[in-house]
């Protein structure tokens, strides 16, 4: 169990890390993160660990079938829920991130400027929102043939990448940089666990996927659009 939580969690490690920090950038920097990663979660639990949930069982039958279509089929099913679902969230966080923050969170002793300031890390997040989501889907891929040594290979690698990215990002954007550091590094681990699964030929995309982005790209610039229209 401890690999597999390890594997799936860069980003809540990375979280703790980046907390103790953010305690030495600044007054409320704590906070801003806090807050922000809340909104983060939001998408990355109603889509990721859903996913994660329910491929698991499927990928492990088929893995115990030596039914390699189906297998590939599922984290097929899988990748395109998460491109259809993830994507518009992650432009949503990005476009739209003043308007989120300032409903939910805008009364009391939450300022203007802590608006302000939450809504630049949630931006960050934003980046690697889809990054976040696929490793939900792409790990139980290793997973369900017993593979538990791959992911957490990836996961160690990719929480020192997250590390010196704060390095660059924290003296030039501030708390908001450590948020960028772990989205960028959601992004990492997602495209590094995609590589691994089809250099062992466990995952073969199915025709069709230029059509399906294009459509999706084409949703998500329509929704960016009405999205920054309305945020003014």
């Amino acid at each position: 169990m401890a690999p597999a939580l390890l594997g799936v969690s860069v980003a809540q490690i990375s979280l703790l890390i980046n907390t103790q920090i953010a305690s030495h950038v600044g007054t409320g920097a704590v906070s801003w993160l806090t807050y922000a990663d809340r909104l983060m979660e939001f998408p990355t639990a109603l889509l990721g660990v859903a996913l994660g949930v329910v491929l698991l069982p499927q990928l492990s039958a088929a893995q115990a079938r030596d039914d390699t279509q189906a297998y590939s089929g599922m984290l097929d099913w899988g990748l395109r829920l998460v491109v259809l679902l993830a994507l518009p969230c992650a432009v949503a966080l990005i476009v739209f991130p003043q308007p989120l923050v300032a409903v939910l969170y805008h009364y009391g002793a939450f300022s203007a400027r802590d608006v302000g300031q939450t809504v630049a890390a949630l931006m960050g997040y934003g980046v690697g929102l889809i990054g976040l989501v696929a490793v939900k889907v792409l790990a139980p891929g290793f997973y369900a043939r017993q593979d538990m040594r791959t992911p957490v290979k990836i996961a160690v690698v990719v929480l020192a990448a997250t590390q010196a990215m704060n390095l660059i990002f924290v003296p030039w954007l501030g708390h908001a940089g450590l948020a960028l550091s772990i989205g960028v590094g959601a992004l990492v681990n997602a495209g590094w666990l995609f590589i691994g699964l089809r250099q062992r030929g466990l995952y073969t995309p199915a025709v069709g996927w230029g059509g399906f982005l294009a459509r999706v790209a084409l949703g998500c610039t329509a929704l960016g659009g009405v999205l920054w229209w309305a945020a003014r």
